[in-house]
């Protein structure tokens, strides 16, 4: 690995950036390439949860070539000031807040999809995060093509936007082609290259290659792919919300995970937990108990010991009450229209009693 803010020439990597502005010679940006190589490994075993291997090397390296091309030798004084950086390592301070921006959005949009699971559209077979009648056009996006595409006998790796560099795997060949868009990219990591950005529009500003008509656009979004042909830019046939929902009146059009404790009906009055039905929250082998019962301090063998931990517990006795009809599986509105309470008051009792973590186990146990 190389010395901390020193290329392999000796240079440190910010003197290394900046003469590779002057002058823009591949052969200058070969070093910091290499330096930032070596900590790959380090910056993908962060990640690794979230996105394959390939997508990361992808991603690493344009960001890289985006943050060498946007360093001023002011911002670097600033950062100096602002961060305490040594001059020679303002350029890592730079590429490691945007590493870390990175990250942290990276974990975010994660955890966004845990919350929101996809859901699969049972015309198309396309797993998205809603149905909706924007859906229901069945337009592909530019994340939906595939990942290489052949120009002058080459492969690139596609793009939807102009860039400094692009990734070109070599000469064409069937087996390799098929290799690559299975995922196979060690057998021919080898020809693996980066090249300055090969495509250009008639006015000689960069442009990308589509990869179903093969001509040069400035860029594909999708304005760019609903001018294809239907063949290249749908999924499935159009459909209005009325065909969709009589065709399929039973499908899930969206999903999403909520704690027992979200709020929901119309008032907001009563929350997820309220609505499971009780025969769900109590054990094959739990008697039920009925009001009465509970209120007397009888106890049936189930429910013995929780009655009893709460005895010797919860000194006020509303509370006591809340508790053991929730423990025998009653749900707030039904607590609440038994002690003729609000359902608000209940939840801040029985909230309050959770604070005390060593009963909450007892009661657990």
């Amino acid at each position: 690995m190389s010395r901390l803010h020193y290329c392999y020439n000796g240079r440190s990597v910010t003197d290394q950036v900046i003469l590779y502005q002057d002058t823009r010679d591949s052969k200058d940006y070969l070093p910091v390439q290499i330096y930032y190589d070596d900590y790959k490994d380090h910056w993908f075993a962060q990640i690794e949860d979230y996105m394959d291997r390939q997508e990361f090397e992808s991603d690493f390296d344009y960001k890289l070539a985006c943050a060498v091309n946007s360093f001023r030798e002011g911002k670097a004084k600033k950062l100096q000031q602002e961060k305490g950086y040594s001059a020679i390592g303002a350029f890592n301070g730079l590429f490691y807040q945007i590493l870390s921006n990175w990250k942290s959005n990276i974990k975010t949009s994660s955890f966004r999809l845990k919350k929101r699971p996809a859901v699969q559209c049972p015309v198309c077979g396309r797993n998205v995060g809603r149905i909706d009648e924007k859906h229901l056009q069945h337009y592909k996006s530019p994340r939906d093509f595939p990942k290489y595409v052949v120009f002058e006998g080459q492969i690139f790796e596609c793009a939807t936007q102009p860039k400094v560099y692009l990734t070109c795997w070599g000469d064409k060949t069937n087996a390799k082609l098929r290799a690559l868009q299975s995922g196979d990219t060690k057998s021919f990591a080898i020809d693996k290259r980066r090249v300055r950005w090969p495509w250009k529009l008639p006015d000689g500003a960069k442009g990308v290659l589509c990869p179903f008509t093969k001509k040069i656009v400035p860029q594909i979004n999708d304005d760019h792919i609903r001018s294809l042909p239907n063949e290249y830019s749908r999924y499935a046939a159009p459909l209005t919300w009325e065909q969709f929902n009589e065709s399929h009146p039973t499908a899930h059009i969206q999903s999403e995970i909520f704690d027992l404790h979200h709020l929901v009906g119309q008032d907001e009055g009563s929350c997820v937990g309220d609505h499971i039905a009780e025969d769900c929250r109590l054990g094959e082998s739990a008697e039920a108990m009925d009001f009465n019962s509970i209120m007397e301090g009888k106890a049936s063998p189930a429910y013995e010991y929780v009655f009893y931990i709460i005895d010797q517990n919860v000194d006020d006795s509303t509370d006591r009450g809340i508790l053991k009809l929730a423990s025998a599986g009653y749900s707030v509105d039904d607590i609440a229209e038994s002690l003729s309470m609000t359902k608000k008051d209940i939840r801040t009792r029985i909230r309050a009693v959770k604070e005390n973590k060593e009963f909450e186990n007892l009661l657990r146990e």
